[in-house]
């Protein structure tokens, strides 16, 4: 099947959404948006087009912080890219969004407010001051649900989502996913780096539809994990996919 022509209208619809992401993120580079939220289901690729365009508009004035991170650490980071310009990017970085102190930080940073003032206060001494003015630009990836269920942080959450703008780059949803997946494959060139011919992918993007009530994960990583494996068996490679990819007994 060429998956390219049967989405053709699905793919101009996702071209739309990825084109307005990175306009944003273009922004976002420029210290004109504060603070983005780029939303979605995990796994279709969100944090692979905020870096894609971040190395196109932001070059190397940009850092990426993914999984656990102390609000000291966030602290530190957000004054190392406080300047107009630089991007500082938390990518599922859910321990920012489950502390208090976390959120205060970032709800200074992607203030509107011209002068955006963030404070530390702390009797130890650091390698930073207590406090700084903030120019720089926050990009939060986070997966649908942002944030969590937790009352007690509801309000900071409310008011976080409330000075940044929000993209939603797709529903959730096999078939949803399975186009985002096929869109990152093809439009985006995500397998370049094995060298497959357009045969190939189009057989692996197959195998995917095929198993999609089959896959643990309906995801890009599991896709990374099918090229993998096609690379390194390649005469067998279904069979190995099978045992690797797949429930056992679905």
């Amino acid at each position: 099947m060429d998956y390219a022509t049967n989405f053709a209208n699905d793919f101009t619809e996702l071209d739309y959404k990825y084109k307005m992401v990175e306009d944003y993120v273009q922004q976002s580079s420029q210290g004109i948006v504060k603070g983005l939220i780029v939303n979605g289901p995990p796994g279709v690729g969100k944090t692979f087009a905020v870096k894609k365009y971040l190395e196109t508009h932001c070059q190397f004035n940009y850092k990426i912080i993914s999984g656990q991170v102390t609000m000291l650490a966030l602290y530190m980071a957000l004054y190392t890219y406080r300047q107009q310009g630089r991007v500082l990017v938390l990518d599922d970085a859910d321990s920012a969004y489950k502390d208090v102190i976390g959120l205060n930080l970032l709800k200074s940073a992607c203030d509107s407010r011209t002068v955006r003032n963030i404070h530390w206060e702390s009797n130890a001494k650091m390698s930073v001051p207590n406090s700084f003015d903030f120019e720089g630009s926050v990009i939060l990836v986070s997966n649908v649900g942002f944030g969590g269920n937790d009352r007690k942080l509801s309000a900071h959450l409310d008011a976080l989502k409330d000075r940044c703008h929000i993209l939603y780059v797709a529903p959730g949803g096999n078939d949803s996913l399975f186009k985002q997946i096929c869109y990152m494959v093809l439009h985006h060139k995500m397998l370049k780096d094995w060298n497959f011919t357009a045969a190939e992918e189009q057989m692996l993007l197959e195998y995917i539809e095929t198993n999609l009530n089959r896959l643990h994960k309906i995801s890009l990583r599991a896709v990374v994990k099918l090229a993998d494996t096609y690379a390194f068996a390649k005469k067998d490679w279904r069979e190995y996919a099978d045992q690797a990819l797949l429930k056992v007994g679905v």
